[in-house]
């Protein structure tokens, strides 16, 4: 085998490790830790600003440009979800993408919805 050969799977094409991508760490320098279902959205800054970024970051921007998950993202490039977490914790300092928070709903339910429940119930 060739000395060039032996980073190449020829059906894969380059191979690159995933820690090579995130320098070697394995948490994010911010301390942010994102859950698989947070929603990323991108921050909507210009595209000529993307020119330092990796081209893992490129795609993750590029897939965030409409609100999607850690996990789906992490699917769409085909990277562990660990590394795609470092990765994405890594634009948001950069005010690159935000994590949209979900609206909390009340604590308790109305009452209605509970005598609707309570109705359901006595007709089973």
């Amino acid at each position: 085998m060739p000395a060039g050969d032996k980073w190449v799977d020829r059906n894969a094409g380059p191979v690159v490790r995933p820690y090579a991508l995130t320098g070697g760490r394995t948490q994010p320098a911010s301390g942010t830790i994102l859950d698989l279902v947070a929603v990323v959205v991108a921050a909507g800054r210009a595209e000529r600003d993307d020119l330092g970024l990796s081209p893992e970051h490129r795609r993750i921007l590029g897939l965030c440009r409409a609100p999607t998950t850690v996990a789906d993202v992490a699917s769409a490039i085909s990277l562990p979800v660990g590394v795609v977490r470092v990765l994405m914790a890594d634009l948001i300092p950069q005010g690159r993408i935000k994590v949209m928070t979900q609206r909390q709903t009340g604590g308790q339910a109305s009452t209605d919805l509970l005598k609707e429940v309570l109705h359901g119930l006595r007709s089973l």
